[in-house]
Order: C-alpha cells, then sequence, then structure tokens
C-alpha cells in the first residue's frame, strides 16, 4: 500500500513538473531587437513559437542617463506582461566599470551594492528563473588573475545572498579572452568556491576548446545557456549553424551528459554574412538542432 502511493505520488509530480529538456524549447534574448524592444517583437516571438526571453538589463542600463535607468526597466516590464511571454531569464549589466572583480576595495563594493539592488528590482519586475551574472570584464593580466579571482568570488558571495533573497539560481557566465572564466576549468573552480551558485554556459564565448569539452568539465553545475554559433576565434554571436560549433552534438551532450533540463536561450545578433536574425531564423535553427539531436540519440 505504501509503495503504491510513493508511485502515484511520483507520477503526479512528473506530470505537474514536466523536464523541459524533453520539451527542447528555445528562448530569446531581448538584445536580439537592438537597443528596445516592443510588444509587436514580442508578439512575432509567440507566433513563431518562441515563448520565452531573456531580458537584457544592459538595454536599459548601458548609455542611459541614470535617472531614466529604473523607468525604463520598468517600462519593459509592462511591455512583457503584456506580451504572453515567459521570462526564463535576467542577464544583470555589465560594463568595464561595472566589473564585480575589481581589486579596488570600494569600487568592489559600490558595483556588488548596485547588483544587488539590480537583482532586487529584478524579481520585483520580471520574476525570471535564473539570474545571469559576468564574472569580470577585461584585459586581465596574467600577473593580476589570482587577485582578480578572489575578488571575483568574495563578490559572487555577496551576491548569491541577494539571489538567494529573491528564490533565483544565480548563473555566472563563461567569457571569452582575458576575462574570468575563459575556460570551464576556471569558472568550475569559481562556481564550487560558492556552493550554490551555477553557471551560464556561452557556446561562442569558449574559444579554446569544444562545446564537448565545457559539457564534461561543467556538468551539471550547467543550469542555463546563451546559444550562438561563431568561427572558433572570437565571439561572433552569429546564428546556429552560420559558424563552427556542432549543434546536434552539443544538444545531445548538455542533455544526456549535463542532465540539462532548462530553456536554450538564444543570445543571437546577427547572421554570418551581417544581416540581421529574425525571429523566425531563431525557431528555423533550432527546428534544425533538434531533428539532429533526434537523429543522434
Amino acid at each position: 500500500m505504501q509503495a503504491k502511493f510513493v508511485i502515484t505520488a511520483i507520477l503526479a509530480f512528473c506530470l505537474m513538473h514536466p523536464a523541459s529538456a524533453r520539451r527542447l524549447e528555445a528562448g530569446t534574448s531581448t538584445a536580439l531587437w537592438g537597443k528596445a524592444y516592443a510588444a509587436e517583437e514580442l508578439n512575432e516571438a509567440r507566433s513563431a513559437g518562441i515563448n520565452y526571453i531573456e531580458v537584457a538589463v544592459n538595454q536599459s542600463y548601458r548609455g542611459v542617463p541614470q535617472d531614466e535607468v529604473i523607468p525604463r526597466m520598468r517600462a519593459c516590464a509592462e511591455i512583457i506582461a503584456g506580451s504572453g511571454v515567459k521570462v526564463w531569464s535576467v542577464h544583470l549589466p555589465f560594463s568595464r566599470k561595472l566589473d564585480i572583480s575589481v581589486v579596488n576595495d570600494s569600487l568592489r563594493a559600490e558595483n556588488v551594492r548596485f547588483l544587488s539592488e539590480m537583482i532586487r528590482l529584478c524579481k520585483e519586475l520580471y520574476s525570471p528563473e535564473r539570474f545571469v551574472l559576468h564574472p569580470s570584464s577585461e584585459p586581465i593580466s596574467p600577473e593580476e588573475r589570482e587577485h582578480r579571482i578572489a575578488c571575483a568570488i568574495a563578490s559572487i558571495r555577496e551576491l548569491k545572498a541577494a539571489a538567494d533573497d529573491a528564490g533565483v539560481p544565480l548563473c555566472i557566465e563563461n567569457l571569452p579572452r582575458t576575462c574570468l572564466g575563459n575556460t570551464p576549468e576556471e569558472l568550475v573552480r569559481i562556481v564550487d568556491a560558492v556552493p550554490g551558485v551555477y553557471i551560464c554556459f556561452d557556446t561562442n564565448h569558449y574559444v579554446k576548446g569544444t562545446t564537448g569539452h565545457f559539457i564534461e568539465v561543467a556538468g551539471n553545475r550547467i543550469k542555463t545557456v546563451h546559444i550562438s554559433d561563431f568561427d572558433y576565434e572570437n565571439e561572433c554571436h552569429w546564428l546556429p549553424y552560420d559558424g563552427n560549433i556542432k549543434w546536434g552534438d552539443f544538444l545531445l551532450d548538455i542533455v544526456s551528459k549535463a542532465g540539462y533540463d532548462g530553456v536554450f536561450m538564444y543570445e543571437v545578433k546577427k547572421r554570418a554574412d551581417g544581416s540581421k536574425a529574425t525571429v523566425k531564423d531563431v525557431a528555423g535553427s533550432f527546428g534544425k538542432m533538434r531533428e539532429e539531436y533526434k537523429k543522434l540519440k
């Protein structure tokens, strides 16, 4: 009798909480639409079958007068609320000045304070399921790298407390070039120093190896992704299949090896020929990716 009850409870849980990896759903960053977006763009996304977005807070922050930042964020929240799309993630603001790894203690404290406020406000406005955070800006010299890693870890520890208060997992993104987290090994070292912090795997930021290697090292620490293609030389944010990533293999690896069960969030801005990517392009490329995955698994 007890065993029957347990089995019934498990089945009920599975019905109420289906694994999104089985659904293989795609989303798009609002950065797809440039500096601003309107209800029409979000409605177009839904019509194309894209039901999830990542709110790129830099659209309301970078280059915007300070007194206009919060009003713009609130205006974006109103547009989203009326669209029917779901907010999967919020990409917290970043810039060379807004760097959580800076070694100047007073500047770092100010950056952490500001980002903590952003976490609280974004929870109120957007109710995301993930926060995405850059671990540094650049350039970072080899001589200062260890110090910058220590500073980033200290900042992440404070920001995790703000994310915990909001009830939203904090995911640290891998970055290219000399930024912190430019290899999966270094990023794992950073996130493992703060238990309960996870990884955002940006597929076009890892220029030192393959997506398969990144997934093998990071494993189930990956709790959200940024999908875009590139030439294995520098970040490009191209539409998948315009670059060199093997997308069917990527999808198979991240689902079967990392157990990823979240939204596949596109952070695409353009095609390899320089033309603007559209939500129809996003939906089409993800459909192709799913078909390749089905043949491989």
